[in-house]
């Protein structure tokens, strides 16, 4: 049998094998980077349970966010869209009514649909989900099973469970045993101190009880006889809250843990290595559903991707950093090797959201930054002004500290790859209405720049900006 025909009889037969109406978990990290996993080859962080749903489903390796901010990054997930297309691109502003999510056309095939733990959407589209339940615990994850549980028995169903970890601030007791300093795999955007080192140790504690969570989730599917009748997903909806990684448009923000387990079609063990994006989550749940395909989708369904790893779904993705704390403007697009990076105000520098700017890590940076310590990587921080262009080769810098572009050595190869990306930058924002204000459109700084803490009387988001 030639190859052609035996793919032809390999795709009847798992379409033949995919349920007609398929169940979905997908699982929400609030802060996770991607390789802060044991099944992204992190050799201490105690997650067996992803571990597991990657050994028995898709890793995906290159798989990233449309931005690393939380409700921006979530809106855009559950719409299909950019989070400048959403009328919701800044942290906190609520999704308009008029935005529709991809609950709805799952509904009108019959599907019920719940949201429980970290809502983060607004008022206005909770009519679009049959359930939203926030809250649970101290890592908002308490109420998933019982929502399980409860569901309608007559009904296909989609559970969007969002966790609040491994958001900050941090306290001991989170997993029980605690992950120790030797467990610790220091990035080198941070110095290796001990001060660090407890910080991440406290933060791998959150994404052990996220995956704990996941284990509890995973049980109570296999219980009730749907495990392999449903398809799971884990994300996270942003980079860990560090500097140099949430809110920026580096790898280290918006590359993303995205781990699927659907035996009806996902081989087990599978490893995919082409360019996929969360907005690409919207209309392949929706054709795994069978439902109508809405207009306003922006996104690519990478269902043969998950079929045949192979398969190329995107040859560029995109990302996008606008208002979280800091006033910001960067663009960016990704491709199979390269990162290009524009930034409207570099006079800005590369401020960490508050969060992390009142973070030991941040505390310990500025010490040794003053003590003269800090390696020219972690350094880049700092930097004023950061670069108004970037372009990295994120397969052999995968953390972004050497930008192409700088330096007297530029080739004219290195010319036409930067001018080939920032001509992709600039027909995606003509295709998507993605255009630069001005900085006094802008929604200014909430928060200092130095201490974290907010600034009385700043108005955040930008009135101008809520629709």
């Amino acid at each position: 049998m030639n190859r052609i025909a035996f793919s032809c009889l390999l795709s009847l037969f798992l379409t033949s094998a995919v349920f007609a109406e398929p169940n979905f978990v997908i699982f929400v990290a609030d802060d996770m980077a991607w390789d802060d996993c044991g099944a992204y080859g992190h050799p201490s962080i105690k997650t067996p349970n992803m571990d597991k749903l990657a050994r028995e489903g898709m890793r995906f390796d290159r798989a990233y966010l449309t931005c690393s901010s939380c409700s921006p990054s979530r809106c855009s997930m559950l719409t299909g869209r950019y989070p400048h297309s959403t009328g919701a691109a800044e942290l906190h502003l609520p999704l308009p009514a008029t935005q529709t999510l991809f609950t709805t056309p799952l509904r009108e095939q019959g599907y019920y649909t719940a949201a429980v733990g970290k809502w983060h959407l607004g008022n206005a589209v909770v009519p679009q989900f049959d359930l939203v339940k926030p809250g649970g615990g101290p890592g908002g994850e308490e109420h998933w099973v019982g929502v399980l549980q409860n569901r309608p028995k007559d009904k296909p169903f989609f559970m969007w469970l969002a966790a609040t970890d491994p958001h900050r601030g941090y306290k001991p007791g989170a997993i029980d045993p605690p992950h120790t300093l030797t467990d610790v795999r220091v990035p080198p955007i941070f110095p290796e101190t001990s001060e660090v080192k407890k910080d991440l140790a406290l933060y791998y504690d959150e994404i052990g009880r996220f995956d704990e969570y996941i284990g509890k989730v995973v049980d109570e599917l296999d219980k009730q006889g749907v495990l392999d009748e449903t398809l799971i997903l884990v994300i996270s909806d942003n980079g860990r809250p560090f500097p140099r990684c949430k809110t920026t448009v580096l790898e280290d923000g918006v590359k993303t843990p995205f781990i699927v387990r659907y035996p009806p079609l996902v081989q087990p063990g599978s490893v995919c290595n082409s360019l996929v994006s969360t907005i690409d989550i919207a209309p392949t749940v929706v054709e795994l559903a069978g439902a109508k395909q809405l207009d306003s989708f922006q996104g690519k369904t990478f269902t043969q991707t998950l079929r045949y790893p192979e398969t190329i779904r995107h040859l560029m993705v995109y990302s996008e950093h606008n208002w979280h704390d800091y006033r910001a403007f960067e663009r960016s697009v990704c491709t199979e090797r390269y990162r290009y990076v524009r930034n409207w105000i570099p006079e800005l520098p590369l401020t960490p959201p508050a969060d992390a700017v009142q973070s030991p890590t941040y505390d310990e940076m500025k010490r040794l930054k003053e003590a003269g310590k800090l390696t020219e990587a972690q350094l880049s921080l700092f930097k004023q002004p950061q670069p108004e262009e970037a372009l990295y080769d994120v397969l052999n810098d995968p953390h972004c500290l050497n930008n192409l572009l700088e330096g007297d050595s530029v080739t004219e190869e290195i010319r036409q790859i930067h001018y080939q990306h920032r001509g992709m930058l600039t027909q995606w924002q003509s295709d998507t209405q993605d255009t630069f204000p001005g900085i006094d459109k802008l929604t200014p700084d909430g928060f200092d720049r130095v201490t974290g803490k907010r600034i009385p009387g700043v108005v955040a988001p930008h009135p101008s900006l809520k629709k």
